[in-house]
Formats: structure tokens, sequence, C-alpha cells
């Protein structure tokens, strides 16, 4: 009786932590698409990763059931996937040049995107495989190379992201010349790269102590591991902790969703430093866009069942 009666009340906690997360999430749904349609009014600009990050947070407010309909993902997908919207200069410098300079937006469209895949998805994975570098790497683009991070950290990451996205069409070189690119690599800086890695090997333990271990006191991880907790970082970590199945009623994300609730702003964003060294570390709207996208996804993210969840 007693043991069930625990089991009972852990059951109650988890739902109740779940139902907190959906509903930090939505307060953030009205800034996300205000502020994604905004930016396309102002700049007729997919970029590398703002109409990316609307369009997947909206995509995962749809698969979690917190909306039932988005007009912002029918209207703006097709748009976001037309390459002619990824950068100023319109077709003129043709789909090759400019899709080279724009891995970072194919992938994480790419990534996502809602099933079924999507009828540009492969005219996207045979970009991306035209792209590898002699190296096995794919460049960032756009105001990426500018991050606070080391150079090769930046292409590491994007690398990593890439073969994410073309998982299900890679062929066995064009891996390995990305997995011998990889093995050469430092330790990053950046909670994205240890989080990537993660999301590449999610049945790999060690792999997400690693990540569980850049946690903060608050709760948060940073954007870079050695800065304070922001919500690009927490979400981040939040989303591939829960893909390699870290439990829902795990303490270490309900610290997470309980700093989310915290720090998150009236208007239901959350402040971000720049991602780029040379705006000092001051709060910028793209980053903050960046994270509050970030924190979304993450907060709604279910845990997946892989060998590490099954083996805790």
């Amino acid at each position: 009786m007693k043991t069930r009666l625990i089991l009972c009340l852990l059951a109650a906690a988890t739902a109740a932590s779940a139902e907190e997360a959906l509903d930090i999430a939505k307060r953030s749904l009205p800034f996300i698409k205000e502020k994604g349609l905004a930016w396309i009014e102002d700049r007729q600009c997919a970029s590398c990763h703002q109409i990316p990050s609307m369009l997947w947070s909206l995509n995962s407010a749809l698969k979690a059931g917190l909306i039932t309909e988005s007009p912002e993902v029918v209207k703006w997908t097709p748009w976001a996937a037309d390459w002619r919207h990824w950068n100023q200069t319109k077709d003129k410098d043709g789909v090759d040049k400019v899709s080279a300079g724009n891995i970072d937006t194919m992938v994480f469209l790419l990534l996502g995107s809602s099933d079924p895949a999507p009828a540009w998805a492969a005219d996207f994975r045979a970009q991306l495989l035209k792209n590898q570098q002699p190296d096995g790497s794919w460049k960032a683009g756009g105001q990426l190379p500018l991050g606070k991070r080391p150079p090769r950290e930046i292409h590491e990451v994007t690398t990593m992201w890439t073969l994410l996205a073309l998982k299900p069409t890679a062929d066995d070189p064009v891996r390995k010349r990305a997995e011998d690119y990889l093995a050469k690599a430092q330790p990053g800086q950046s909670t994205e790269w240890h989080a990537v890695r993660l999301l590449l090997k999610p049945d790999d333990a060690a792999l997400r102590e690693a990540l569980l271990a850049f946690q903060h006191e608050d709760g948060g991880w940073g954007w870079l591991t050695n800065e304070p907790s922001d919500a690009f970082g927490t979400g981040l970590a939040l989303y591939v902790l829960a893909k390699s199945g870290l439990p829902a009623d795990h303490d270490s994300r309900k610290k997470a969703v309980a700093f989310l609730k915290s720090t998150q702003r009236p208007d239901g964003s959350w402040p971000v430093p720049s991602t780029r060294a040379r705006d000092k570390n001051k709060i910028n709207k793209t980053a903050t866009y960046w994270g509050t996208a970030w924190a979304v996804i993450g907060l709604l993210e279910d845990p997946a069942v892989t060998g590490v969840s099954a083996a805790r």
C-alpha cells in the first residue's frame, strides 16, 4: 500500500511538471509568431536560423497538442524552403551558390519539419551532400562564423547538425569523411557542441553525463558552458537530453524547467546575450529569439526510449 502511494505521488508530480512545461511554452508562442512574422516583413529573408526556428518551435507545439493548427507553418514553410528567400540577392546568384552559403538554413528546416517529409527534403539533402568539404566538414554560413567560439568549433557544430539531417540518406563515405573530421575535434566551449554530439549518439551514457555536468546551480545551461545560464543553452540541453531518454521526472530536467519558469519575461521571451563576439555579451534580439524558440522546443520534447533510459 505504501509503495503504491509513493508511485501515485511520483506519477502526479511528473504530470504536474509536464503540465508546467506546457504552460511555460504556451506563453512563448505569441512572441515567437509576432517576432517571426515581423522579421519576414522587415527583411524578406528566412535567415539561417530565424524563420527555421519559428517553424521548428511551432511544429513542436503542434506535435505536443499545444495548438491544433498553425497558419504560420502552412504559409511560411514553403516560403522559407525557397532558396530565393535565403539572402538579399534573390535569384541572381543561383541555387548552388546560395545553398552553399546556407547549409544551416537547410539543416534546420529539415530537422524542424513535420512528418511526412516535405517535397523539398530530397533536394535539400542533395545540396548538402554536394557541399561537403574535402576535409569532411560542412561550413557554417550567415552570421554563425562571427560567433564567440573557436572557428573550427563553429564548423564542427554545423557538421554535426548536417549529419543529423542526412541520417536517412548519407552514404558510408560521406559519413566516414565527416566522422574523421570530427575525430580531430577538441572539446567544445559551447553547450551546443556537447549537445549535438550527444544527439548523434543518444545511447551514449558518458556523453549524456558530460552534458549534464555543465548544468549550473540555478538549473540552466549557458550558450557557452562557462557563461551564466540562458534560455538558448537550456532549451538545447533539454531537447537533446529528452532525445537521449532523460526521464521527465529527472531532477536535472525539473531544475531546468524551474529556471525557465523563473526567468521568462511577461511577453513570453527570455533575454539572451548575443552569440557574436563583437557584441560583448549584450542582450541581442536575434539571440533572444533563437533562445526563446529553443526553450519551447526543449520544453515540448517528450523523452525518447533509448538504451540509456532503459538502463537507468
